[in-house]
C-alpha cells in the first residue's frame, strides 16, 4: 500500500481509487494450541508437605494440651492430700459437707426463752416488779437479754442482787 491509499479524504478530489481493505482474524482451535509441558510435581509435593506439618502440629498440640490438663489433675490431688490455706478454702466451696451423725438420743437444744411476756414494751417499773416471782434460771435468761439487748444497769443489778440471795 502506498501512502496515498492510506490516507484519508482531505477534501480534494484524488484520481486514484480508493481500496476496502477486509480482515479476517480467525480463532485456532483448543486442539490446535499448543501449551508448555509444566511439571507440577514438585508443587504437589510441597502442597502435601506443608499439609502434613500443619497436621502433626495440631496432633502434637492436642497431645501436649491432654498431656498437661492430666499433669495438672494430678498436681492438684497431690495438693488436696496435704492442703494448705488457700487449697482448703477452695475445696471447702466444692466438696460436699459430711453430714455429722446425732448421738442416738437425738440433738438435743436448750432455747431460752423470755419468762416475761411483753418484756421489750414493759417499762422499767414493771420489769423491776416482775423479777421477784422468777426462779434463778428464769433470772439468768432474763439478765443475758437484757445485756444483749437494752443493757439497763438498774434491771441488771436488781436481777444480781435477787441472784446473790438465791
Amino acid at each position: 500500500m502506498s501512502t496515498q491509499e492510506c490516507c484519508m479524504d482531505t477534501g480534494e478530489e484524488r484520481s486514484a481509487p480508493r481500496r476496502v481493505v477486509e480482515l479476517e482474524f480467525r480463532l485456532p482451535r483448543l486442539e490446535e494450541i499448543k501449551l508448555p509441558k509444566v511439571n507440577l510435581e514438585p508443587a504437589r509435593v510441597v502442597a502435601e508437605q506443608v499439609l502434613l506439618t500443619s497436621l502433626g502440629i495440631g496432633v502434637l498440640l492436642a497431645r501436649g494440651v491432654v498431656y498437661a490438663v492430666r499433669a495438672a489433675n494430678q498436681a492438684g490431688a497431690e495438693a488436696a492430700k496435704n492442703p494448705g490455706p488457700v487449697t482448703s478454702a477452695l475445696l471447702g466451696l466444692v466438696r460436699r459437707k459430711e453430714p455429722t451423725t446425732a448421738p442416738s438420743g437425738g440433738v438435743r437444744m436448750k432455747v431460752p426463752v423470755l419468762p416475761i411476756n411483753n418484756y421489750d414494751d414493759l417499762a422499767l417499773q414493771d420489769v423491776l416488779g416482775r423479777l421477784p416471782q422468777l426462779t434463778a434460771e428464769q433470772l439468768r435468761v432474763v439478765c443475758e437479754y437484757e445485756r444483749d439487748h437494752q443493757a439497763r444497769a438498774e434491771v441488771i443489778e436488781a436481777i444480781d442482787r435477787q441472784l446473790s440471795r438465791a
